[in-house]
């Protein structure tokens, strides 16, 4: 009995392609952390290690099934392949070998990617952190991780190799705790530098044509807004919405992992989750040029009784931070709230109605 199961987990290679990857994360999680302590709007960098483990775990038995060559217990079509979302197309028939090209791309992106890697870890430290040196850490721990999941997946605990279909299977169920460390790190200083003035604008000049609407006769002067008597409202970096939509793209990434079950729903559930993030950063704004137009701007930085920060009646928070924690808790709310919309089913099976089939075949004469 004692051979049988040494035999059974006598390849290793998996659990070592694994051992490397959380080594190459943690450098990851060490290199961005400094993007998440010194820029509060990225603070929910911390959440992202954990969550990527609780997506690990929620999908531990389906990896457990495939490297011990246990059934999988999901649905199955009438071949008994599983249909779930990490399904891989249907031309990909289950038997099919690997081609040696696949491995020849992945070996080769792998090599490139842990070059990569090397890079930005050595000037991170070298130089310190710093966007290139995070750009090229990031990116190359994706590519590598991609690469080790691919080449852990040839063969499983027992060494017996596995098919293309499951491969690509396991491949897809990595998705999510690899590419989310794109919008931890990468994705932050991305957007910084190249959307951020394009959304104050552009926030700015849809704020003052919304309340102009209601004759409150604003003025923009680029990102200023002029009041009536000249008082003026500057819409600040933070209010371009750049935290509200990194925060957005990361809660709505993790919720459509976690509770959506088809690739075309989560691309549209993000989606979404960006769209909320930006109408809700209008109506903040808009919220706090109001304010202002009737307590003066410098109320911005008091709270809502009208106490400054550093007197013993101040209460929660200045008008300006609570409106923006505000608004993020309820574009969260209403991601929440989508989700079952998003997983609502508009047809039924024959099951699901209570219908039954009846054997009309008349029995047999004896």
């Amino acid at each position: 009995m004692s051979s049988i199961s040494a035999e059974k987990k006598s390849d290793k290679t998996p659990l070592w392609f694994a051992a490397i990857g959380i080594l190459m994360c943690a450098i990851v999680i060490w290199d961005q952390q400094y993007c998440w302590s010194s820029k509060d709007d990225y603070i929910f960098g911390y959440l992202v290690p954990f969550l990527c483990a609780f997506v690990l775990k929620e999908r531990f038995h389906l990896l457990r099934a495939i490297f011990t060559g246990s059934p999988l217990a999901t649905a199955t079509d009438d071949s008994g392949e599983p249909t779930d979302e990490f399904s891989p197309p249907a031309f990909i028939r289950p038997g099919w070998k690997t081609p040696w090209i696949l491995d020849l791309i992945f070996a080769a992106g792998t090599l490139f990617s842990l070059l990569l890697f090397a890079g930005g870890g050595v000037g991170t430290a070298i130089y310190g952190a710093a966007a290139v040196t995070t750009h090229e850490n990031t990116m190359g721990f994706i590519g590598t991780a991609f690469g080790l999941v691919w080449f852990a997946s040839a063969k499983d605990l027992t060494g017996t190799p596995l098919d293309l279909r499951t491969r690509l299977r396991v491949l897809m169920i990595f998705v999510f705790p690899i590419c989310v460390w794109f919008v931890s790190g990468p994705f932050t200083f991305l957007v910084d530098s190249q959307i951020k003035t394009l959304l104050l604008d552009k926030v700015t000049a849809t704020v003052v044509y919304l309340l102009n609407l209601f004759d409150f006769s604003l003025v923009q002067e680029g990102n200023i807004i002029v009041l009536p008597g000249g008082d003026t409202v500057g819409v600040a970096d933070a209010c371009s919405g750049i935290r509200s939509m990194t925060a957005c793209v990361f809660a709505g990434s993790f919720l459509a992992a976690i509770f959506l079950h088809s690739w075309g729903k989560k691309v549209c559930f993000v989606g979404v989750s960006i769209v909320f993030a930006l109408v809700l950063n209008v109506l903040r704004t808009s919220f706090l040029t109001v304010w202002s137009l009737w307590n003066g701007s410098k109320a911005l930085d008091y709270d809502f009784f009208g106490n400054p920060t550093d007197s013993v009646k101040f209460t929660l928070g200045t008008v300006h931070d609570v409106a923006g924690w505000t608004a993020m808790i309820i574009t969260f709310i209403m991601l929440l709230m989508l989700i079952p919309l998003f997983n609502l089913k508009l047809t039924k099976t024959d099951e699901e109605m209570g219908f039954e089939f009846v054997d009309e075949q008349p029995p047999e004469e004896k």
